[in-house]
């Protein structure tokens, strides 16, 4: 006997990976001074200072326990065409950043032959503090960009796990605010930007990108 509801799927969904590092507090506060300590001097482009993409080499075996942890979850989240399990040998570029006071990250996915991406707040630069004044948020783009906000701004798709006011709908940015230790994990070719950090404090993140071998 066939149904008698609809049955609504959520067709090419888009996978996003929140995690908390267990060892976060240990080894945030041993990264923090290397990481400062690389940055010193260099310059900000207004969206923040960056190092080279070679966090590994001088990241020490905090960076091999933060990227460990990276691969594992890649891999959890990565299927063969026919979805089967996987173990892929990823090719990681990771940086370290830091943004201060007014500074903001464009929304970017130019990442080419990245397949995951993501960011690790080494330090979220909120003190603790609860205040949304602070901004910063991240913001990860709709993949399908503004059209389906243009053909109907007032109105959403209701989806099982949807959320509210569109965000869930179309053509509106999902906003999480970081939390030192937090790990995002998602698709290459998903922007990902940050508001405007109004804290006093220094900001600092790992941004890295997974490549699968050709």
């Amino acid at each position: 006997m066939p149904p008698t509801k609809p049955q609504i799927h959520s067709l090419f969904a888009t996978p996003l990976c929140v995690h908390f590092l267990p060892v976060a507090v240990e080894m945030n506060a041993a990264l923090k001074p290397v990481i400062l300590a690389r940055l010193e001097g260099v310059p900000s482009n207004g969206q923040g200072a960056y190092s080279a993409a070679d966090f590994r080499t001088w990241g020490n075996h905090h960076a091999e326990t933060l990227l460990t942890v990276v691969t594992d979850l890649a891999d959890s989240m990565t299927a063969s065409r026919t979805g089967g399990r996987v173990k892929t040998e990823w090719k990681i570029d990771a940086r370290a950043g830091m943004r201060v006071k007014s500074e903001r990250k464009e929304a970017a996915a130019t990442r080419a032959g990245a397949f995951w991406a993501g960011v690790y707040f080494v330090d979220d630069g909120y003190a603790k503090s609860d205040e949304e004044t602070l901004g910063g948020q991240v913001e990860l783009g709709d993949p399908r960009g503004p059209m389906p906000a243009m053909v109907a701004p007032s109105l959403s798709f209701r989806l099982p796990g949807g959320l509210g006011g569109g965000q869930g709908g179309g053509g509106f940015a999902e906003v999480i605010r970081p939390q030192s230790g937090m790990i995002l994990l998602h698709p290459g070719w998903l922007p990902r930007g940050e508001r405007a950090y109004e804290g006093d404090g220094q900001r600092l993140v790992i941004e890295f990108e997974l490549s699968a071998p050709l």
